[in-house]
This record gives structure tokens, C-alpha cells and sequence, in this order.
């Protein structure tokens, strides 16, 4: 793919503008395997699940990380929910594009309005319900001087210099984003990832002897048990009896659906993997 190097440049470039350093670490070690699973992320990473696992929400929240979760079986018949990250590229593109449009609008929008008035005379500043009450004649006085009130034009130029030294910091995002106009890139789901991962040969050493992955995304109406056997399963149904709230809304933890995980603030969302981290180190 052509266009793949200015593209994992952008996305390094916003990330170390805009989010902290782990984050650039996170978002590197992504784009180098191209599908990362949680559990090989918290060994690059050195770092507890729970803290590798905050790190993730910003990254999530804001689209430039996707996942999803895959059933694996161990060679003992096992199952047990993993999740996978991955970016795709064509996604994070239209969210920093987006992201920039909305900035520099709300920047433009501060720089075309007054924010209130100063007298001439005394430099007093009035907010602009504080200068209706001392109108005289049509006119704005001020109350302790009796100078005359206008616009605060320093708060505008004020507001002027925040918009250019925005748009100066982003030049080179700017640049690597028109660049990227000139490609029609692919939206890239898991499925295309992994044949491009296997095209590739990324990863292959590190592969688990004795692990398969179930291909299929864990829908609603899959019921998982962590450290059940087929067995077992056949015995009897098991199931984590345990409530989350997705957007301040309680639910059963097996009931979780991707759509719902998005739908989490940064609380819920450790919340839930403080229990997935539980059951999966009872297996």
C-alpha cells in the first residue's frame, strides 16, 4: 500500500501532538504488528492490565483504536475472551480531519465576536449585559469614569493569535492529510488485517504453539464462560453473573455488546475490565 507510510506518519504525528507519551507507545507497537492482542500488549508494555487498559479508553474514545473480542481455545479445550486492536487507517484520516475542522471553527467563531467592552479612559472592562445598564444617550459610558465604552478588541486579537498558533502547530498535519487526498484508501475490517498480517509474515514467531482463534466477533447472544471445558459446558451452563453500567445504566456483564462498551465512560469501562481481568486470571 502506497499510501501506508504517510499515513502511520499522520497518526504518529497526532499522537505525540495530542495525547501523552504511553500513548505514542501504544499506538506504535499497533501499527508495527498490526493486529495486537491485549495480552501480548501488556507484555510490550511492561505494565499492570488495569493501567494498560486506562491508557486504551482515550485512544478508543476517540477512534483511533478499533477492536474487537475473539473467542480462543487452549489446548486443553478451554475458552476465553481476548481482545484484539487494531487501527484502521482510513477511519483515524477522517476523525483527525474532522477533529481540526471543528477546532479551527470554534477558533474562528472566538475571533469574530467581541467579548465584551472597555472604557477608553480607564481600561475598566464591562461584560456586554454589564454595559446595557450604564447606556447613556444611546451610548455606552462607563459608571466611574464616564469614558467612552467599545468593543474589546483585545480579546479578539487575543482569540486571532490562538487560531494562527493553532493552525501553525498543525502545519505538518495539514500537509501529510493532503497528501493523503490523493489516495482512495480502504476501510479495513480484522478480517482484511489478518490476510494482510499473514501476506506480510508480521508476527508469525511470535505466534502461541497449541492456540487457535475462533474467527467470529463475540455477538449479544453469545453466552461466554471463562475456564469452562467443552465438558463442562455440556454439564452445565455457566455464565459471569456480574452487572456493569453502560452509560449509567446497569447490565449484565455477558450481555455486553461492543456498542455498549462504546457507550462507557472512562470509569465504566475500567469497571468492566476489572471483572473480565478477574474471571480470565481464574482460568
Amino acid at each position: 500500500m502506497e499510501f501506508e507510510p504517510i499515513i502511520k506518519k499522520l497518526i504518529k504525528t497526532v499522537v505525540r501532538k495530542f495525547y501523552e507519551p504511553y500513548h505514542a507507545i501504544i499506538t506504535d507497537m499497533i501499527l508495527e504488528d498490526i493486529l495486537l492482542y491485549d495480552s501480548d500488549l501488556v507484555k510490550k508494555m511492561k505494565m499492570h492490565s488495569k493501567e494498560v487498559n486506562r491508557l486504551l479508553v482515550a485512544l478508543k474514545e476517540d477512534r483511533i483504536l478499533k477492536y474487537e473480542n475473539k473467542v480462543e481455545i487452549k489446548e486443553d479445550n478451554r475458552q476465553f475472551l481476548s481482545t484484539v486492536y487494531y487501527i484502521n487507517y482510513v477511519e483515524v484520516k477522517d476523525v483527525v480531519k474532522y477533529k481540526i475542522y471543528k477546532i479551527t471553527k470554534k477558533l474562528e467563531s472566538k475571533n469574530t465576536t467581541a467579548d465584551g467592552y472597555v472604557c477608553l479612559e480607564c481600561e475598566k472592562e464591562f461584560t456586554a449585559l454589564e454595559a446595557q445598564t450604564v447606556m447613556s444617550n444611546f451610548v455606552f459610558k462607563c459608571d466611574e469614569c464616564n469614558g467612552d465604552l467599545v468593543e474589546n478588541v483585545k480579546d479578539l486579537n487575543a482569540e486571532g493569535n490562538a487560531y494562527s498558533r493553532f493552525m501553525s502547530s498543525i502545519q505538518d498535519i495539514v500537509d501529510l492529510l493532503k497528501k493523503l487526498d490523493k489516495y482512495n484508501i480502504p476501510s479495513m475490517d480484522y478480517f482484511q488485517l489478518l490476510e494482510y498480517k499473514k501476506e506480510r509474515g508480521v508476527g508469525q514467531a511470535e505466534e502461541k504453539k497449541g492456540e487457535k482463534v475462533v474467527e467470529q466477533k463475540v455477538e449479544t447472544e453469545v453466552s461466554f464462560k471463562m475456564g469452562v471445558s467443552v465438558e463442562d459446558e455440556q454439564k452445565e451452563d455457566v455464565e459471569i453473573e456480574e452487572y456493569v453500567t453502560v452509560g449509567g445504566v446497569k447490565k449484565k456483564f455477558s450481555e455486553v455488546t461492543e456498542e455498549d462498551k462504546d457507550k462507557m465512560n472512562e470509569e465504566e469501562y475500567e469497571n468492566y475490565f476489572e471483572i473480565f481481568a478477574k474471571y480470565e486470571e481464574a482460568t
